[in-house]
């Protein structure tokens, strides 16, 4: 599998990402997930947009699929769970900007990926404290 590859199906991972925070968005029953769903959401086409950029930058052609993600993450019975399998999923895109950024891609690209990744581990971090305290 070559890099660009990897990030064409993290792409696909994100759209994914995009389309389960957005139906997770009218769940948001308190001011907490009102503020939060939408910025994991923004963070996930931020990083669509980053990927498309980076597989255009090595000279990829970018893919047009989704992820089946929000299928699974909506099959879940409660919000806790969801936001469970969520962050799995995250967790998930961490190990494989691990992997990418172990690679030594061209600096524009790896700057990139570490951000994603930042941003990521912040939103684990963020969905992980609200499905505790959902139970």
């Amino acid at each position: 599998m070559t890099i660009v590859d990897r990030l064409n199906e993290l792409l696909e991972a994100e759209r994914a990402g995009v389309e389960t925070l957005s139906r997770l968005i009218p769940e948001a029953s308190t001011p907490e997930m009102q503020r939060l769903f939408p910025q994991v959401r923004d963070d996930e086409a931020w990083s669509c947009a980053g990927l498309a950029r980076s597989i255009k930058t090595l000279g990829g052609v970018m893919s047009e699929k989704k992820g089946d993600f929000a299928e699974k993450v909506m099959g879940e019975p409660t919000l806790a769970a969801r936001l469970k399998l969520l962050n799995r999923g995250q967790m998930w895109v961490v190990k494989r900007l691990d992997a990418l950024l172990g690679e030594t891609p061209p600096a524009s690209v790896a700057d990139f990926l570490k951000e994603m990744k930042a941003r990521h581990l912040t939103n684990i971090s963020a969905c992980d404290k609200l499905a505790e305290s959902l139970g």
